[in-house]
């Protein structure tokens, strides 16, 4: 490449290619995840200062949030816009730092090493923009100062050295994810000195590190807590609590899952970007996605050629090789020290591998020059590539999610356009694989207004699973215990008076909104069926003028069946019967069926209560041939029928010619 702004260019141009790729597919399609939605709730009814939640010594994360605050708000697409321009930017610093470290002699391994960086496979969650964005603005921050320092050295600059000690300070005392990698300081220190004596090469490097030691021991008292500060108190589950409880348990243990950490990090989040499962032909997605890792490996194999000349052999890269072993397994250090593992699944907890991709991609691309040489490019491409695929997967299951989220805010908004302030919603399980517990809390106020600087959240939703009114049911029903949940200074009361029952769990079937003596409720789970006897509908307030933001939650969708079925089942609760069936005529003009023969029910008591008793039998036989298990439920609902009717003689004829045919009990 001869013109050389463009060959300056060329290698922010290719990681923000790569990282697009990587994550960019399905941009529009995705949303908030996890603590993504406590972080904009506390944005928006808090302010920018105190969006972070726990501990007060962690609000300065929350300077580190500040940008993608002021730039995406409460929007999910300008969030996820903004975390693949940082990841690219962190991705260039990697690159720097490299450069720094390799000194120009190995600038094709810096460059190549800054790639896989950019989109290693061991950490899947780049979808959880909101979070990770403190993540990786911290991690950016690091960056900055180890290039700075090592700059600092190479140049003899002061402006270098202050910039890599503030640097520090503010990665340091904003989150710890990265403390472990303080100590590649002097090592790295200690390799581009190399010029110089053994005893004085030691010595400089020593003396190199001195401010930044200092600073980190400053942060280490800082941590402690002795000066206050409200830090998390992990007890017990710190390494060094079970060290001092039994010392041959916490080094088994330390080995143990530091070896399976290290196989996970190098070998296993490489191996899976190659799953079987990733060849299926009823997932065009995933079959895209090979596509674009093989296309994608080719093109960087061709661009990363013209741009370094391949290895000739001079070069060494087995210092880069152990040094980024070394970052790889000190990375790992904050989360060992709480026995927190990327091998253990849930709580999201390959995150504990972000401070070791720095390492772990360094090592990699200095294994693969040492033994192919003059192939290391094209090899070092097809790693890139099948990475690539693996995060446009990653990145698709994220998009289910988010989809199976918003199918269920939608309907809740259908079934309920307003609550009473103080209701509490009660499901079975969690929303989603990432909207779990106190996340539905936060996520369902969103759907209705959110008022500016809110005490309280104005309505709340718990997982019935996760607190224990099922352990005292009876003093719940009875009004002689209540519950309180609590989640980020916010108490939410949970009594059988402000609950309304939420089953978005069955499969087969649109959300329903628990109504006592409901008969089309029979198969609810075990353990859930209580929720629908002190469950109350009362609680919905029909009217609310306001869609759900559409920069959060879209466009409303269009007609669809569980629309139908939702709004058709508060006319029913109102007694707007011929609403509900106006509502049934517009689904059979669209098509629409019902998922489940039940979802017919408001529909036949609409009829029957307007005196329609053909079209009641008519519809009740739809149900019964769609499944002949419905039978005890509709048999019930018949049942409430024949005592509610204002036609008592109308309604026992019609029950007895429909019972001809599916002989109620």
């Amino acid at each position: 490449m001869k013109n050389p702004h463009l060959r300056r260019a060329a290698v922010p141009l290719l990681f923000l290619l790569i990282t697009w790729l990587a994550y960019g597919w399905q941009i529009k399609d995705l949303g908030f995840y996890w603590d993504d939605w406590a972080f904009v709730y506390r944005y928006q009814t808090l302010g920018i200062f105190r969006t972070i939640y726990y501990a007060s010594a962690r609000h300065l994360g929350a300077y580190a949030l500040m940008p993608g605050f002021l730039l995406a708000g409460s929007s999910p697409l300008l969030w996820h816009i903004y975390s693949i321009f940082l990841r690219w930017l962190v991705s260039l610093l990697a690159w720097q730092a490299f450069k720094a470290l390799l000194r120009p002699q190995q600038t094709l391994l810096a460059t190549l090493s800054a790639a896989l960086f950019a989109v290693h496979p061991a950490f899947s969650q780049q979808a959880i923009a909101v979070i990770y964005s403190l993540q990786f603005v911290t991690y950016g921050l690091f960056l900055l100062s180890f290039w700075a320092m090592l700059q600092a050295q190479n140049r003899r600059s002061w402006a270098w050295a202050i910039l890599a000690l503030l640097s520090q300070a503010a990665h340091l005392f904003i989150v710890e994810y990265y403390v472990g990698l303080e100590l590649i300081r002097p090592l790295a220190l200690f390799l581009i000195l190399s010029h110089l004596p053994l005893l004085q090469r030691i010595k400089n490097s020593l003396w190199a590190w001195l401010p930044h030691l200092g600073i980190f021991l400053a942060y280490a008292l800082w941590r402690s807590g002795i000066f206050g500060g409200e830090f998390v108190d992990y007890g017990y589950k710190t390494i060094t609590a079970l060290w001092q409880a039994d010392p041959r348990a916490a080094l088994l243990e330390t080995l143990e899952y530091g070896v399976k950490d290290s196989l996970v990090l190098l070998v296993q989040s490489w191996a899976n970007t190659l799953s079987p499962q990733a060849i299926d032909f009823s997932q065009p997605y995933h079959l895209f996605s090979l596509l674009i890792a093989v296309l994608a490996a080719a093109g960087l194999a061709w661009a990363f050629s013209r741009l370094h000349p391949a290895p000739q052999g001079e070069e060494n890269p087995l210092p880069a090789f152990w040094f980024g072993l070394f970052a790889a397994l000190v990375g790992f250090i904050p989360a060992w020290f709480v026995r927190r593992h990327i091998v253990e699944p849930g709580n999201f907890g390959d995150r504990f591998a972000l401070a070791s991709l720095l390492g772990a991609s360094l090592l990699l691309a200095a294994l693969l020059q040492y033994f192919a040489r003059r192939r290391s490019i094209l090899l070092t491409a097809i790693f890139i590539g099948l990475a690539v695929g693996a995060q446009m997967r990653y990145a698709n299951f994220y998009r289910w999610d988010w989809e199976r989220q918003l199918r269920t805010y939608w309907q809740i908004y259908w079934r309920a356009p307003a609550l009473q302030d103080g209701t509490v919603l009660l499901g079975y399980n969690a929303i989603s694989t990432t909207a779990i517990n106190y996340v539905g809390g936060v996520a369902i106020n969103n759907l209705y207004t959110i008022p500016a600087q809110a005490i309280a959240p104005r309505v709340w939703y718990a997982n019935y699973a996760k607190v224990p009114i099922a352990e005292n049911l009876d003093a719940f029903r009875a009004g002689e215990w209540s519950y309180t949940d609590r989640f980020a200074g916010y108490q939410n009361l949970i009594t059988a008076q402000n609950v309304i029952g939420v089953d978005y769990d069955t499969p087969g079937r649109c959300l329903r909104l628990l109504t006592p003596n409901d008969p089309s409720l029979a198969d609810l789970p075990e353990g859930f069926a209580p929720v629908k006897d002190f469950s109350n509908p009362a609680l919905i307030q029909p009217q609310n003028a306001l869609l759900p933001p559409a920069h959060i939650f879209g466009q409303e969708p269009e007609l669809g069946w569980c629309e139908t079925f939702q709004r058709a089942s508060l006319a029913r609760q109102q007694g707007d019967w011929q609403g509900a069936l106006d509502l049934f005529g517009q689904a059979q003009e669209a098509g629409l069926q019902p998922l489940h023969p039940d979802e017919l029910f408001p529909f036949i008591q609409s009829h029957a209560m307007l005196g329609n008793w053909q079209e009641a039998q008519a519809l009740s036989l739809q149900s019964y041939a769609q499944m002949h298990k419905v039978r005890p439920s509709l048999c019930a609902l018949w049942g409430q029928l024949l005592s509610a009717s204002p036609q008592p003689e109308a309604a026992r004829e019609a029950y007895q010619a429909l019972n001809q045919q599916i002989s109620c009990p």
